[in-house]
């Protein structure tokens, strides 16, 4: 048994103002489109934004292995933050819990994105550079999701 604590940073900007950027996260049905467990792999996804509320997705039975993401939101100001933290399981057994803080920051060409994770990582289940090349992949697809919508 292992533990393996680690907090990494990524940021994107995204030419667009902080409220639409907001937008994107708040809104599950707009979330569920670029907030996927994997490239690779179909998952669900269902969310309620707000202080204590819960978010979920998990990858289609039958894959392997089975993750599972479970977040509650701990902080949340209206365009300009989203604290949340959140577990990973695979195939049932608890591979992280992370503590997520997201920022929106205006500047003149749109918005400035700052994503923070502070994350226990464990058994060699999960890392932190997963998690980051899974959130890199994620804030990829918001910009495409972004740029589709108005």
């Amino acid at each position: 048994m292992s533990v393996v604590n680690e907090s990494w940073t990524t940021s994107r900007d995204y030419p667009y103002p902080p409220a639409r950027v907001f937008a994107a996260w708040a809104d599950p049905s707009v979330k569920a489109r670029w907030f996927d467990l994997s490239d690779e792999q179909e998952s669900t996804y269902r969310g309620e934004f707000r202080v204590g509320g819960r978010e979920s997705a998990s990858t289609r039975p039958g894959t392997s292995p089975v993750a599972v993401y479970e977040a509650e939101y701990r902080d949340i100001v209206d365009g300009e933050r989203i604290i949340s933290s959140y577990e990973i399981t695979l195939d049932g057994r608890r591979a992280s819990v992370s503590l997520a803080t997201v920022t929106f920051e205006a500047t003149q060409a749109g918005t400035h994105l700052v994503y923070v994770e502070q994350g226990a990582y464990l058994d060699d289940l999960d890392s932190a550079s997963s998690r980051a090349d899974g959130t890199t992949s994620q804030l990829d697809r918001l910009s495409d999701v972004l740029s589709r919508i108005s």
